[in-house]
């Protein structure tokens, strides 16, 4: 493992001439070539000569080494943060995933409702607390990686007042989706590195809201025939088992026909969903990645044959059918681990009864990324060369971007008509050299070709 303490110790001692942002520049490139390269740092610098380390030489040097397939040009609005790695942030990985909370924070106001009475009986040995407000509750406290990293200890069950249904919100200058989004609970217990709710959330626990037909009574004012999915600050159906809010989930859409609504996950915790009859305008879908990718960087979630399992039952039960290949991940042998799902995928799986595929490749803030250094240090995703993009987010390439999306889309389109595969979080010109947008038409259209 590469210590960055060490680094940023050398760089200070050895490099004092120059002013403290190029030390922090200088210790950043040093530690993500000796990472990626599994080199000693030291060695990194071998073939520069002290003799000549001129700052604006030595630069020059490290981004050519970190960044080999990148045209300098490209490289000119790249920050490089300070290099700050406390080994106490760092997540326990333990070999299998549990669930049980040590304590639950129940709002006064839900404390008689189905959820909070379910609590009770599912979780007799945690203790319980009635709190008047969550925010309140939490309001003085300042939370640290620390806490997240223990965040599946405590639950909070609340009411849920104004975070209801919205558009989804799309990274900036991104082409529209045309999705919308209801937030039934946030916070989730996997753990996959790349996950953006390390940086998002700021709670030290899972939120769980209790008032069900409240959502539902917002639904009937809310925009009408609409996709919309409960999986963007929590899985769908990871706490199923404990919510049990599928089953009633399904019943009340089924009042809607011309909506569609998706059921997002990474879990097989389908079991709920198998005990109601499903209707058409009801979807399960599931995020995808080759098995190499679950295993290093999904960790507790289904492996990629419990996901095809558990679509292949859903799919036998009536429900439609959706997958997500978002984010896709960048390695060496991408092409033929890409290939490889698809082809797994639809030797088990009828195209008929998949109602869209999503794609999307890796990003993340700058601050995320120090996040992911910092819970999961021996990550190898964030070895690969990423830009800064037109988001202000770390991306790939433009060029290796859409030569994955064209591929990923070659191999789609051998199954599905190309009508039912769009790009998410993109912008426009990779929508359009990819051929897969705008992607707000075409949300239109899937509406209109899955729904009666």
């Amino acid at each position: 493992m590469v210590d960055a303490q060490t680094i940023t110790h050398y760089v200070e001692q050895n490099f004092a001439q120059f002013g403290t942002n190029k030390r922090n520049e200088l210790a950043r490139l040093l530690y993500e070539i000796a990472k990626r390269e599994h080199k000693d740092f030291q060695d990194v610098l071998a073939p520069f000569p002290s003799s000549k380390r001129r700052f604006s030489d030595l630069k020059q040097y490290l981004l050519r080494r970190r960044f080999p397939h990148i045209v300098p040009a490209q490289l000119q609005r790249q920050r490089f943060p300070q290099l700050n790695i406390d080994p106490s942030n760092r997540v326990e990985l333990k070999k299998n995933l549990e669930i049980a909370p040590n304590q639950f924070f129940i709002e006064e106001s839900v404390k008689d409702t189905a959820l909070a009475q379910r609590l009770w009986r599912k979780f007799p040995q945690a203790k319980f607390y009635y709190i008047s407000s969550y925010k309140e509750h939490i309001r003085q406290c300042k939370f640290t990686l620390k806490d997240y990293n223990e965040r599946l200890g405590t639950f909070y069950v609340i009411r849920e007042e104004y975070d209801f249904y919205k558009p989804c919100p799309c990274s900036i200058k991104s082409v529209s989706c045309g999705y919308h989004v209801v937030n039934l609970g946030s916070g989730c217990a996997f753990e996959c590195t790349y996950c953006y709710l390390q940086d998002y959330l700021n709670s030290p626990g899972i939120v769980l809201p209790a008032n069900l037909e409240d959502f539902f009574e917002k639904f009937r004012r809310y925009k009408q025939d609409i996709r919309v999915g409960s999986g963007e600050l929590t899985d769908s159906l990871l706490f199923d088992h404990i919510t049990e809010y599928s089953p009633l989930i399904v019943e009340f859409f089924k009042q809607y026909p011309k909506s569609m609504f998706e059921f997002k996950t990474k879990s097989n915790n389908i079991q709920n969903l198998l005990k109601v009859k499903p209707a058409g305008n009801i979807v399960v879908s599931w995020s995808m990645n080759p098995q190499k990718i679950i295993g290093t960087t999904e960790f507790y979630t289904a492996s990629l044959a419990q996901r095809i399992e558990a679509a292949i039952q859903c799919m036998r039960a009536g429900y439609k059918i959706a997958f997500h290949f978002d984010p896709m991940i960048y390695y060496p042998e991408w092409e033929q681990g890409y290939h490889d799902l698809i082809e797994q995928i639809f030797e088990r799986i009828d195209p008929r009864c998949i109602v869209w595929i999503s794609l999307g490749t890796l990003r993340m803030t700058p601050r995320l990324k120090k996040i992911i250094e910092n819970r999961f240090v021996d990550n190898t995703i964030l070895d690969e060369e990423f830009l800064l993009g037109y988001d202000g987010k770390f991306r790939y390439s433009f060029e290796v971007r859409t030569a994955m999306y064209k591929k990923i889309k070659e191999w789609l389109e051998k199954y599905l008509d190309g009508d039912l595969i769009y790009l998410c979080m993109e912008e426009k010109n990779a929508c359009q050299t990819a051929a897969l947008g705008p992607a707000k038409k075409k949300a239109v259209n899937l509406l209109r070709k899955v729904t009666p």
